[in-house]
């Protein structure tokens, strides 16, 4: 861990740092019991019934949506509103969404990692109830968006993406969605990560694509002496220096890419501190009060050190467990996913990462041809 001096730049400017040229599952929602209806109210009938859910869903999603809408103004950032289309194309589930404000000027495919999904991508709206809104996930989403780009997001067949026939399956699904929605000739660009990184690797050789960002995953290039085909483009890793074993063969990847001809850029991101308010301003739905709170316990179950940063992975900390014992885990349970992509952020080894966003969309511009 990095020693961090007195005057040392702040938590994010960390991790801006120069570039080298070359999820568990859900935790249940604590929901409160169904009050007995009183002896002398007036019965009500199922219509009614399922008209008073379907109005307070709507609120909810609602009240999220300003939540986050706030969240982002805080930062000096204006969250788009999010209207994604949720569909089957040729089997394979997909999310997408167009640019509001402008036609699109390019096509952003994006990959999950193993036991992740594509409605970690967009935040719960009318258009897409079931959306989780993991807020490294969204804020890709809504930097895509803002600078023009269609996304598309895929499902994989199983809990990891296959590097086989997927590759073919998915080739032919966003040929097929680009088509039908007017974007066959816009450039294509592919971010994936984990298991979706070495998926976007090879969905390279397969189909042309103006650059291809993997992230936390060295790829996997293929071919009897590892080398990719003739024509690939221009990769850019985005990894976390704290995984030694995925750094090294990183490096080893980079290597060989520049060697057959391919353009390199990597980027490191960095470990955080957990400060009082980290989660509130990473996350729409947890407010300051409550981001101090779960603070505050960290600080005395000793799971951060003197300057605030993890002791342990977020995942191997223990910190749901203390929350129930301190009586609020019930007001943390239904943002349990987004804090702990936000601790496993922070401890730098294996997560989504937005931080780079803007570096690596001016990125991908570049080669937008």
């Amino acid at each position: 861990m990095p020693l961090v001096l007195p005057d040392s730049p702040s938590p994010l400017q960390r991790n801006k740092q120069p570039a080298k040229q070359m999820s568990g599952k859900s935790a249940a929602s604590h929901r409160p019991s169904k009050p007995s209806p009183s002896p002398h109210a007036p019965s009500l009938t199922t219509p009614l019934v399922s008209l008073a859910l379907l109005l307070l869903a709507a609120a909810a999603v609602f009240l999220y949506s300003q939540t986050a809408i706030r969240s982002y103004e805080s930062r000096g950032e204006v969250r788009t509103l999010s209207s994604p289309t949720v569909e089957t194309i040729d089997g394979a589930r997909a999310i997408w969404e167009l640019p509001a404000a402008a036609p699109a000027r390019a096509v952003l495919f994006v990959a999950h990692g193993c036991r992740c999904r594509p409605e970690n991508f967009w935040p719960p709206s009318p258009r897409c109830p079931g959306c989780v809104g993991l807020p490294e996930d969204v804020a890709i989403t809504d930097r895509a968006l803002r600078r023009r780009f269609a996304v598309l997001a895929v499902a994989s067949a199983g809990e990891c993406w296959s590097p086989g026939k997927e590759v073919t399956g998915a080739k032919r699904v966003i040929r097929s969605w680009a088509a039908k929605n007017g974007l066959g000739g816009l450039p294509i660009a592919a971010l994936g990560a984990s298991s979706g990184g070495y998926f976007v690797s090879r969905l390279a050789a397969k189909m042309s694509l103006a650059a291809i960002v993997i992230m936390i995953a060295e790829g996997a290039f293929g071919g009897a002496a590892g080398a990719p085909p003739a024509v690939y483009p221009p990769t850019m890793f985005i990894h976390m220096p704290k995984d030694r074993r995925r750094a090294a063969l990183l490096e080893r990847n980079s290597k060989m890419l520049m060697q057959n001809g391919v353009e390199v850029k990597e980027l490191e991101s960095l470990e955080l501190p957990l400060t009082p308010t980290l989660l509130s301003e990473r996350i729409p739905r947890v407010d300051r009060e409550l981001s101090e709170r779960i603070w505050k316990v960290f600080r005395e179950e000793g799971f951060v050190d003197e300057k605030g940063y993890m002791k342990e992975d977020g995942r191997a900390t223990p910190w749901k467990d203390a929350l129930v014992e301190r009586g609020f885990w019930k007001e943390v349970s239904p943002s349990a996913d987004h804090i702990q992509e936000e601790l496993n952020l922070a401890y730098g080894y294996h997560e989504m990462t937005s931080l780079h966003a803007d570096e690596m969309f001016d990125w991908i511009e570049k080669h937008l041809t």
